[in-house]
């Protein structure tokens, strides 16, 4: 079965960049945070990448609405800032990790992999319990 991932975010250049990156995987796209909690309850995406910045809310506060879902998706935030304090928080919100704008591809796709056994780990842990 393929993966299933989100990606949001507001700009449709980051959205083609990161879907080239996924050519074995159920892609899906949302351009604001709406549109992703929608798709998210609908889908049960194994992995979001979310974008910390989005029209309509924070990419932190969106946290706190992906930790409450069941299963709860894996989320590898996107920032322009890199700041620690932005990192911190999105951290503590319970992002699995970050990755500052612009980013190499291979490193995005090293979290994603990664993101991905994350969720296939936990997915069995509460399968077998």
């Amino acid at each position: 079965m393929k993966p299933k991932i989100l990606l949001v975010d507001d700009l449709e250049d980051i959205l083609a960049v990161v879907r080239k990156l996924l050519p074995g995987c159920d892609v899906s796209e949302a351009h604001n945070g709406a549109e992703a909690l929608r798709l998210a309850a609908e889908q049960k995406p194994d992995l979001v990448v979310l974008d910390v910045h989005l029209p309509d809310m924070s990419g932190v506060d969106m946290m706190e609405r992906f930790a409450a879902m069941d299963p709860k998706p894996v989320v590898i935030m996107l920032t322009g800032d890199a700041t620690v304090e932005t990192a911190g928080r999105g951290l503590a919100a319970g992002a699995f990790a970050y990755i500052t704008k612009p980013f190499e591809a291979k490193d995005l796709l090293e979290l994603v992999v990664k993101g991905l056994d994350f969720a296939e780990k936990e997915k069995a842990r509460r399968n077998n319990p």
